[in-house]
C-alpha cells in the first residue's frame, strides 16, 4: 500500500513523534523533499538536508592529526600514542550550533536519496541513523532524522545500492505515490501557475505519466509553472516549447501549449463588471462556458456575497450537465461547500447558492 502526499506527511509526522526514523520511499520527483519541507514548516522545525547520493566517504567526519602536545600520550609499554581527533562536516557543526542556540526548537535532518549513496557512504551513516552519533559526537535530542529512498525494484530504472538490513529494520518504511488531488491542493497553496493547475485538473493522468523518453513528474510540473510565470512576448514560441519539452516531454508540452492558447483565446475576467461578464460568457459555447466557470471555482481563495452572487449567476448560464459538473466541483473537489453552508446562516447570497447547489444535486439523482 502506498500513500499520497498528505497521508504520507501525516505518517512521517507520527513516526518522528514516536521517536523512530521515517524512511520515505518513492519515485524521483514525486515530492519527497517538498513533503519534508512542508512538515518542518508545519511543526516550526529547522530543516537541514544532506543529499547522500552526492556524498563521499569521509564527508561527515574525517580524522585530523594531533594539533598540540596534549594530543600525545606517553605510555610505559606502548610508546607514544596520538589521540586522533575528527573534523566534522559543516552541516553537523551548523546543527550543533543551532541546537545550542535554540534548545526548544525541533530540528529535522533530511538524508535524501539515501540508497543512491555508495555502500561506503551508507556504512558511514549507520551510526548516525541507528545510534544517533558520529564518532564521539552525539546528536542533540531535538534532532529528528528522516531518510528518503528511491525504489529498488528492477522496473524503477534507478542506480541504487541495497540498504543494509539494519537500516531497514531500524527505520519505518512509508511508500509514497502520486495523488492528483493532493498535488492540486499543494499547487494551489504554493502559487503554482493557474494554467498548470487547470491543465492537470483536466488531464490528471499527465501529472506523472507520458509516452516520451522524458516523463513528467510533480516536480517537473512545478518547474513548468515557473517557466510560464517568467515567459512573455520576448520569448519565441519555439523556445518556450523546447524548454517545456525538456521538463515533461514533447508530446505533453505540445498539448499543454495548445491548452494555454485556447485558454488565452477564450479568456474572460470573471471578476469584472458582472453584467459585462454575463454578456461575454453567454456568447461562448457550452464547453468554453463550463471551462471558464470551472477555472473561476478552482482559483477561489476567499468567499464573499459578491462571490456567491457571481457563482449563482454563472451556474444558471450553464446547461444541466454543466451545472452538475460545477456543483460537483464545489461539493466534492474544492472543499468549499462546508464554508458556503456555514456562511448561509448569515448571508442570503450564500443561502441562495447553497440551495441552488442542493437542487442541482437533487435533480441529477432524481
Amino acid at each position: 500500500m502506498a500513500l499520497g502526499f498528505i497521508k504520507t506527511m501525516q505518517a512521517v509526522d507520527l513516526i518522528e513523534k514516536s521517536g523512530a526514523v521515517a524512511n520515505i520511499v518513492g519515485l524521483a520527483g514525486i515530492g519527497k523533499s517538498a513533503l519534508v519541507d512542508q512538515l518542518a514548516e508545519q511543526n516550526h522545525a529547522k530543516l537541514f538536508t544532506t543529499v547522500v547520493s552526492l556524498s563521499e566517504k569521509g564527508d561527515l567526519a574525517i580524522p585530523v592529526p594531533p594539533l598540540t602536545d596534549k594530543s600525545f600520550i606517553e605510555t610505559d609499554e606502548y610508546g607514544t600514542l596520538a589521540d586522533v581527533k575528527f573534523g566534522y562536516s559543516h552541516t553537523i557543526i551548523e546543527i550543533i550550533k543551532y541546537a545550542e542556540a535554540n534548545p526548544d526548537t525541533p530540528i529535522y535532518w533530511f538524508l535524501d536519496e539515501f540508497n543512491r549513496g555508495t555502500s561506503d557512504v551508507q556504512s558511514e551513516l549507520m551510526n548516525l541513523v541507528l545510534q544517533r552519533r558520529i564518532n564521539s559526537v552525539v546528536l542533540p535530542k531535538q534532532v529528528h532524522i528522516i531518510i528518503a529512498e528511491n525504489p529498488d525494484d528492477m522496473n524503477a530504472n534507478y542506480d541504487v545500492y541495497a540498504s543494509d538490513d539494519a537500516i531497514t529494520d531500524r527505520t519505518v518504511r512509508v511508500n509514497m505515490k502520486t495523488d492528483v488531488n493532493d498535488w492540486l491542493k499543494w499547487a494551489k497553496d504554493n502559487q503554482v501557475n493557474q494554467q498548470v493547475i487547470n491543465f492537470i485538473s483536466d488531464n490528471p493522468a499527465l501529472l506523472d505519466r507520458g509516452n516520451d523518453e522524458i516523463k513528467p513528474t510533480p516536480r517537473s510540473w512545478y518547474r513548468v509553472s515557473n517557466i510560464v510565470n517568467q515567459s512573455n512576448d520576448d520569448y519565441d514560441q519555439d523556445v518556450l516549447r523546447e524548454v517545456i519539452s525538456g521538463n515533461v516531454g514533447p508530446s505533453i508540452a505540445e498539448s499543454f501549449i495548445k491548452f494555454m492558447h485556447q485558454s488565452e483565446d477564450n479568456k474572460i475576467d470573471l471578476n469584472g463588471d458582472l453584467q459585462d461578464v454575463v454578456d461575454k460568457l453567454a456568447s461562448k459555447d457550452e464547453v468554453t462556458k463550463q471551462s471558464l466557470v470551472s477555472e473561476y471555482v478552482k482559483a477561489l481563495s476567499t468567499l464573499s456575497d459578491d462571490t456567491f452572487n457571481r457563482l449563482t449567476t454563472f451556474i444558471n448560464l450553464l446547461s444541466s450537465d454543466g451545472q452538475y459538473a460545477i456543483a460537483r466541483t464545489l461539493i466534492n473537489d474544492s472543499g468549499l461547500i462546508d464554508d458556503i453552508y456555514n456562511m448561509a446562516e448569515t448571508s442570503l447570497a450564500a443561502k441562495n447558492l447553497y440551495n441552488n447547489l442542493t437542487q442541482i444535486s437533487f435533480n441529477e439523482y432524481r
